[in-house]
């Protein structure tokens, strides 16, 4: 199945390329906004080989989008980080290269069809299992070895496991938390410093806001409109999963307790959801919240970013995502990026040497503006000393995501996502939103 996938995915890619060259895309040049030149990564002729001793150095290409490589106070840090590495790798210099994100996404996927991949690179989270699959991707866990991955969070560094191998080192991660309004609360009759730490703390309050506003505002925000696994993080704070991974093979693993009672949650919270809540996605959301229009949501820093008259107010507070009961497991959904090794590189170990500096606490944090994605970094970051993300500090620690990667998880994510619905819209029995869940899980994996 996988090379069958692998020989699918280089169709589409070679499309995208066909589609990138038509467009001026792909006319050899891979200038950025950094205005890096772009010599393609060397192939696999001499793999391994050390550099020459007539003092001639070998070329490791970096690619990540010009939003962070170009950026005028992270640039200085990355030339910082190529003398570094220069003086450490005798024999070996760094070039980096980018384009702008809009491109950017295209681009690294045109290059890697056409067989001139960076050797090193940004990867994307959702891009992550058709790259893995595609067998484009070192494992750095032969290269580096076990201890290299022990400092990143524990479910950050799931997303770039595949059949058991660490195939990318986490680079940034993000993760969502309560939001609650404390006047409203007050005005439900809720301690503003107690914000609900359960599942059925939460289901309760958000009842008691809605019946005390007399339905003028929303206890609890949801938004199906994101098409999206909805309310995701509440499931990441229970020790369910979607689907269980076991030699390759794919099993629903939905008919649980933890399921059934995250769907049981959010149709029990329809009554106390916004009127459009069918049809809002995480930053309409973000913004009613801001408008004291909804009193719980769960999301990120967006709703700041979104709306600037936020910062600084003292109505709101945040808390961790409300957890199944009191013995389940912290969490909250994390997303975010890798850095990759190309399987073809020329100089596996010296890449591998370049992905592990670009995530070490020494630039991992000054690399990029997103939250590093280990303890050290994190800890020398500007989230650190933030008081604005104290909570985030905390919570970003177990964030996860809500199946183990596959080549399905975007499939798998949509079935969910259509479950849920179901069941919150359509009224839908869950035993029956369970078996048709699972059915379609079987359908999926089933795929040759």
């Amino acid at each position: 199945m996988q090379k069958r996938y692998s020989k699918v995915f280089m169709i589409l890619l070679v499309s995208i390329m066909m589609t990138a060259l038509a467009a001026g895309c792909g006319n050899g040049s891979n200038k950025g906004n950094g205005g890096s030149s772009s010599e393609p990564a060397q192939t696999n002729d001499s793999k391994g080989k050390e550099p020459a001793s007539s003092g001639k150095k070998e070329k490791l290409v970096y690619y990540g989008f010009s939003e962070w490589t170009a950026d005028p106070a992270i640039a200085p840090v990355l030339e910082e980080l190529k003398t570094k590495f220069a003086a450490e790798n005798p024999g070996y210099e760094v070039e980096f290269q980018s384009d702008p994100w809009g491109s950017w996404e295209t681009k690294y996927k045109v290059m890697f069809a056409s067989g001139n991949g960076p050797d090193v690179f940004i990867v994307n989270n959702p891009d992550f299992p058709a790259f893995a699959n595609s067998g484009y991707l070192l494992d750095l866990g032969a290269s580096l070895g076990e201890d290299a991955f022990k400092d990143f969070f524990p479910g950050i560094l799931s997303m770039y496991d595949w059949s058991g191998k660490h195939m990318a080192l986490p680079y940034t991660t993000d993760a969502r938390v309560l939001w609650y309004n404390k006047e409203i609360f007050k005005q439900a009759g809720l301690d503003p410093e107690k914000p609900p730490a359960t599942w059925s703390e939460l289901k309760q309050y958000a009842a008691q806001i809605t019946e005390a506003t007399g339905g003028k505002v929303a206890g609890f925000g949801m938004d199906l409109g994101l098409k999206e696994f909805p309310s995701q993080s509440l499931f990441t704070a229970s020790p369910g999963s979607i689907i269980e991974v076991k030699d390759g093979a794919i099993t629903p693993n939905v008919n649980t307790p933890e399921f059934k009672g995250y769907l049981q949650l959010l149709a029990d919270m329809k009554p106390s959801y916004e009127a459009d809540y069918a049809t809002l996605d995480h930053l309409k959301l973000g913004t009613l919240f801001a408008q004291k229009k909804v009193a719980m949501v769960i999301a990120g820093t967006w709703i700041t970013d979104q709306n600037p008259d936020l910062k600084g107010a003292d109505f709101y507070g945040q808390a961790l995502v409300p957890k199944m009961d009191a013995n389940a497991p912290d969490g909250s959904f994390g997303g975010g990026f890798g850095i990759a090794v190309a399987a073809n590189t020329k100089h596996p170990e010296a890449a591998a040497k370049l992905a592990q500096m670009l995530t070490s606490v020494d630039f991992n944090a000054r690399t990029m503006t997103d939250v590093p994605a280990n303890n050290a970094s994190l800890a020398v970051s500007k989230f650190a000393t933030d008081p604005a993300y104290a909570i985030f500090q905390e919570q970003i620690k177990f964030a996860r995501q809500s199946q183990p990667k596959t080549l399905y998880y975007k499939e798998i994510d949509s079935a969910v996502y259509d479950t849920v619905t179901k069941v919150i819209v359509g009224n839908l029995a869950i035993d029956k939103a369970i078996a048709d869940l699972e059915n379609k899980i079987k359908e999926i994996a089933a795929q040759k």
